[in-house]
C-alpha cells in the first residue's frame, strides 16, 4: 500500500478525535468550574476545535481523489466522528466559556447546527461514498473554523480587558 499525505492527514484526524472524546468525557460528566484555568482551557479548546476542522475540509478536499473504496470509507467514518464530536463538544463547552456561540452563525444559521448540516451530508453519502458538494462542505467548514477563530480572539480581548 503506497502511503500518500491523506494517510497522514487521516491519522492527524484520528489523533484529533481521541483528543476531542477526551474533551466531551472532561465537560459533559465533569462540568469544570469558570476560573481562570477553565477559561485558558476553553481558550485550547477552541483552537484545537478550529483546527480539527480545518484537518476534516483539508480531508474532504482530497476525497476526489480517492480511488480506495477502504480508504474514502475511513475519510467520510473519521470526519463524520470529527464533527459529531465537535456538535457536542461546543454546546458544553459554552456553559463554562466566556464566550457565546449561539449568537454567532454561518450561512445564517448557528454554528453548531450547520456543523450538523455537514455531519448529516458526509453521513449520507457513506452507502454511496460520493459526496454531492465538496466544495461547498469544505468552504463551510472552513468558514466556521474562521467564526471560532474570530470567537476565540475576541473573547480573549474581553477577558483581558477584565483582568
Amino acid at each position: 500500500m503506497e502511503f500518500s499525505p491523506l494517510h497522514y492527514l487521516l491519522s492527524r484526524l484520528e489523533e484529533e478525535i481521541e483528543f476531542q472524546q477526551k474533551l466531551a468525557t472532561t465537560y459533559l460528566t465533569r462540568v469544570p468550574r469558570y476560573s481562570p484555568e477553565t477559561v485558558s482551557g476553553v481558550w485550547e479548546t477552541l483552537r484545537r476545535l478550529s483546527g480539527t476542522l480545518r484537518l476534516v475540509s483539508l480531508v474532504l478536499e482530497e476525497f476526489e481523489m480517492i480511488e480506495e473504496r477502504e480508504l474514502k470509507e475511513e475519510a467520510l467514518i473519521l470526519s463524520s466522528q470529527s464533527l459529531s464530536l465537535a456538535s457536542i463538544i461546543l454546546p458544553a463547552l459554552e456553559r463554562v466559556s466566556p464566550v457565546f456561540f449561539e449568537g454567532i452563525t454561518a450561512r445564517e444559521k448557528p454554528l453548531v447546527e450547520k456543523i450538523e448540516d455537514v455531519l448529516a451530508e458526509i453521513e449520507s453519502s457513506l452507502e454511496k461514498l460520493e459526496l454531492s458538494s465538496t466544495r461547498d462542505i469544505v468552504r463551510t467548514l472552513e468558514e466556521i473554523a474562521q467564526y471560532l477563530d474570530y470567537s476565540l480572539k475576541m473573547g480573549q480581548k474581553i477577558v483581558e480587558k477584565e483582568l
